[in-house]
């Protein structure tokens, strides 16, 4: 059902995979997200990252400003195989 929240979760999913360069990219989440809600995507790649290197959660906090809160829950979700895993590890691949 189109008006379903699934539905609209898949259909930003589609729309996201069609965006070919980093300038689409850069446009289109400027265009839908606060200047707020793309630093805490940003920070949280940057806590996943920090994790998987072994960093310590204090290190994390001070390096990142991540709350507690925030570096738990990104690393239950490194606890099991993941996009986000899957994603760093592409990025290192590619920078």
């Amino acid at each position: 059902m189109k008006d379903s929240p699934d539905y609209k979760v898949e259909q930003l999913m589609k729309v996201v995979l069609l965006l070919e360069t980093t300038n689409e990219c850069e446009a289109f989440f400027d265009d839908l997200c606060t200047l707020n809600e793309l630093k805490a995507f940003s920070q949280r790649l940057d806590v996943a990252r920090m994790l998987l290197d072994g960093h310590t959660y204090e290190h994390i906090e001070a390096f990142t400003g991540a709350t507690y809160n925030t570096i738990s829950r990104v690393n239950k979700t490194l606890s099991k195989e993941n996009s986000l895993k899957i994603i760093l590890n592409r990025i290192e691949n590619k920078l």
